[in-house]
């Protein structure tokens, strides 16, 4: 026997095997978690590409609000928790990525976080 012919029919065995688990009445099913598994490693990099996206987009928001309040725009509070929900994912991006270049909204972030305790110390929130 050639291992061609061994290689056949050890995956005709395997086959057979897992075709009987999954029309029996188990709870097991071999072919939807092989599926599932695959899926999953085929859509990794398209996950990691929207996450970064999202990251990119935050970070964009976050620049450009500090721009916002550096020409004396004035937000609301809610304005201002939305863009620190952005600085949070985006810190936390950051966190778990070391690769990804964070230094772009490090200066912002701290100006928006000094006008923000200013304007909830003072009450200055845009009405």
């Amino acid at each position: 026997m050639n291992i061609g012919e061994w290689i056949a029919g050890e995956t005709g065995v395997l086959i057979l095997i897992l075709s009987l688990i999954q029309i029996a009445p188990v709870k097991v099913n071999p072919w939807s978690r092989i599926a599932r598994g695959l899926g999953k490693a085929l859509t990794v990099e398209v996950v990691e590409k929207l996450e970064e996206a999202a990251v990119n987009e935050a970070r964009y928001r976050i620049i450009r609000f500090d721009d916002e309040i550096r020409h004396k725009m004035r937000h609301t509070e809610e304005h201002f928790n939305q863009i620190m929900d952005d600085i949070q994912e985006y810190e936390r991006y950051c966190k778990k990525h070391p690769d990804y270049p964070n230094r772009k909204a490090q200066s912002a972030i701290k100006n928006i976080d000094e006008v923000y305790r200013t304007c909830r110390n003072e009450g200055k929130f845009l009405v």
